[in-house]
């Protein structure tokens, strides 16, 4: 009897483990009293979908298939008949999608509900529903390679004459493959590569460790700061020369005058003629400086004035070679310096009269009086005259 009892109660607990697992497996969202909202839509094929597959909305879990039929006596769009059950009523608006499209590269399919845009009419799920076939990359590749079959056919045949042109040494690859010299001058210039690129590493290497300009440059901030500094003067050059180049346009200052002023720029035409035609008339010997450039005569004489400087004949070259004379003008100039000296300094009675603010006075006052006493005289002078003849007479 207890043998009996546990057989029972070992069965129902395999059955239940059975009833899970199947449900497990294949319905995941399986719920006892959970209500559940279903409808159809019609497929032209299935494209592998089974029982208990998926249905997304808006890439949402939302439901599971619950049945499919197939139907062949009925139109192509109508073929395949799935009935869906969802956890929660889908609203669809003008412009939704249902198709069915692969879950993974690797197999199961799922059916794929976009809603439509919000602001779409509403559709009843009630109506006749039709849905589409998505296939994925596989399957379009596999689609796009049935319907190009001739064009790949013919890139196989390229193929297999390029094999064969290869095997044949012919072409540059072909002669890489078979001719021995082209291999060695090939591996000769990827050795050489390989050398520049270890080159560039080492240059790479040096510039990290700071050796040479370039190194110093970026590892420098000092060197840094200053090649900053020189870029900026260079701006600020720059932007001079751009502002002086705006004032020329603007015809501001000279340069701008001379570009602008069509006056100025005549008076300047005019001055660049005069100058050669005073260049020309130097040139034909026109003139004091055309003849002491073109006059040989001239050019003697100045030489011979020259020579005779030299040689000290003439005041002027006494005066430039006789020491002694030389001498004795010096100690003129330097009696001169002397007296001035004491001029300055209030030596001597003209240096008393020149410095000395008393005497200066006292000099002024007695020639105020002289000048008064000779004006007295010039004025007494008739009088006295007439005096000595009236009394001559007696």
């Amino acid at each position: 009897m207890e043998t009996r009892r546990q057989m029972l109660l070992g069965g129902f607990f395999v059955a239940v483990l059975l009833v899970l697992g199947y449900y497990t497996l294949f319905l995941t969202d399986f719920s006892l009293f959970k209500e559940r909202f279903g409808f159809t839509v019609y497929f032209p094929e299935a494209y592998g979908l089974r029982q208990g597959d998926a249905v997304l909305v808006a890439g949402i879990r939302q439901g599971r298939v619950k049945d499919m039929s197939y139907d062949p006596t009925a139109e192509y769009v109508r073929r395949v008949t799935v009935t869906m059950l969802m956890d929660q009523p889908v609203e669809l608006r003008e412009g939704f999608t249902i198709a069915i499209t692969d879950a993974t590269l690797l197999g199961g399919k799922n059916i794929e509900i976009d809603p439509g845009p919000a602001g779409g009419a509403v559709t009843s799920t009630d109506a006749p529903l039709f849905g589409a076939i998505e296939r994925g990359a596989l399957g379009s590749l596999g689609e796009f390679i049935d319907k190009n079959g001739s064009r790949f056919e013919e890139i196989v045949g390229n193929i297999d004459v390029v094999v064969a042109d290869l095997r044949n040494g012919k072409g540059t690859v072909g002669r890489l493959l078979r001719d021995d010299e082209l291999a060695d001058q090939f591996e000769t210039a990827v050795t050489k590569v390989e050398a520049t690129f270890d080159s560039a590493s080492q240059i790479a290497a040096d510039i990290r460790a700071g050796k040479g300009t370039l190194g110093k440059l970026v590892n420098d901030e000092d060197l840094y700061q200053k090649v900053n500094e020189i870029a900026d003067r260079l701006k600020e050059i720059g932007n001079d020369l751009s502002a002086v180049t705006k004032d020329v346009n603007a015809g501001k200052g000279t340069l701008g005058r001379l570009v602008k002023d069509e006056a100025l720029a005549d008076e300047v035409t005019k001055a660049v003629q005069q100058i050669r035609e005073i260049t020309a008339k130097i040139n034909d010997g026109q003139g004091t400086l055309g003849k002491l450039v073109i006059d040989p005569t001239l050019y003697d004489d100045a030489q011979a004035v020259v020579a005779k400087l030299k040689n000290g004949e003439g005041t002027l070259g006494k005066l430039i070679t006789n020491e002694e004379l030389y001498g004795k003008l010096a100690q003129i100039a330097d009696d001169l310096a002397a007296s001035s000296d004491a001029l300055k300094t209030g030596r001597g009675t003209l240096g008393k009269l020149i410095m000395d603010d008393e005497l200066f006075e006292q000099v002024s006052k007695a020639l105020a009086t002289v000048t008064r006493t000779l004006e007295e005289y010039r004025e007494a002078a008739p009088i006295s005259t007439f005096t000595s003849v009236l009394f001559s007479a007696f």
